[in-house]
């Protein structure tokens, strides 16, 4: 193997796994910790194969590196801002609706998973939110 394309080959070390246990948040910033650094190897690969190119574009690759590591950099950067923390409050809000759904879900369905008769989906929500109400 070329010793340039071992950065791309060798997966191992970027932070792809993920805790399953992680939050929405912290999987969003961890999948853009993994495409920053994906894309940023694939400039290294660039800046690496700058020899294979002639000599009268070589000031043109070097700008080119240098702002699309910038740009990256700064895409990455902007995302991570973007992306929001769930508030405590809504948290709780989202498991109180969860545990109201399931409970709603056994009253107004049949053993075999059916809804009951003359009821709806809509049925079953209206029943959660008042139940969550109530918790």
């Amino acid at each position: 193997m070329l010793p340039c394309l071992q950065p791309l080959c060798n997966l191992n070390s970027y932070p792809l796994e993920v805790d399953t246990l992680a939050t929405t948040e912290e999987k969003a910033i961890a999948a853009i910790n993994a495409a920053e650094a994906l894309a940023i190897s694939n400039i290294q690969l660039i800046r690496e194969l700058k020899s294979i190119i002639p000599k009268p574009f070589d000031k043109l690759t070097d700008v080119a590196v240098q702002t699309n590591t910038a740009g990256v950099q700064a895409v990455a950067g902007l995302e991570r801002k973007a992306v929001r923390k769930t508030s405590k409050a809504s948290r709780a809000a989202s498991k109180k609706l969860g545990k109201a759904l399931r409970q709603a879900n056994s009253k107004l369905r049949t053993k075999s998973g059916k809804l009951r008769k003359g009821k709806t989906q809509a049925d079953v929500m209206r029943l959660a939110q008042r139940l969550r109400k109530k918790m």
